[in-house]
């Protein structure tokens, strides 16, 4: 009797510091995003996977805030509005564990030139839905997605994810579920390695 209450009490501090824990994730928004739209996914996370978020909005980057967030995303091409100091602390902010997440790129070149610039010693990945999200949480049917990725990873872990010539904030400010998933399980496994 006592070794099940031990163990229940056990669960329940492990089970209260992972909320605790994931009450603290931060997500940077970066340039011209629509709030809604990520708040859409962020509270689809929240739901499904008991992980919760704040957002907070901004049109630059300084190294006072930036520690603090571990996610950021850029919207609409954003990426190529920074500054070189900017580009500095987002690169310092990638290789000590951040996440970058670049939404609806349409240029390869100008997207190789940001890269070239932040990351130079990184090469580039390509990537479908089914390679980036190998575990699947949400078992996915990646064969009815059309999406693909160019990823930068830094000891193994994904750094930098840009999504090409779609915007998932637009399909998520929509709640079209099959990219809610997507999101979540990208921003899942991004917490989790």
């Amino acid at each position: 009797m006592m070794k099940k209450i031990l163990t229940i009490k056990i669960l329940l501090l492990l089970s209260f510091q992972s909320v605790v824990f994931a009450q603290n994730q931060r997500v940077l928004l970066l340039g011209d995003c629509n709030d809604d739209s990520v708040s859409e996914m962020l509270k689809y996370t929240q739901q499904t996977a008991k992980i919760f978020f704040t957002t907070y909005k901004s049109r630059s980057i300084s190294e006072q805030d930036i520690s603090s967030y571990p996610i950021i995303i850029i919207c609409n091409n954003d990426y190529l509005k920074l500054k070189n100091n900017e580009l500095s602390i987002l690169q310092n902010h990638l290789k000590q564990g951040g996440l970058l997440i670049m939404d609806n790129i349409s240029s390869e070149y100008t997207f190789s030139i940001f890269l070239n610039n932040i990351l130079p010693e990184f090469s580039k990945k390509s990537l479908t839905p089914s390679t980036l999200i190998p575990k699947n949480p949400y078992k996915i049917n990646f064969d009815d997605i059309d999406i693909k990725f160019d990823a930068v990873f830094i000891n193994n872990k994904l750094s930098v994810l840009a999504v090409k010539e779609i915007s998932l904030l637009d399909k998520w400010i929509i709640q079209d579920e099959k990219f809610l998933k997507i999101g979540s399980s990208i921003i899942i496994s991004n917490l989790t390695n």
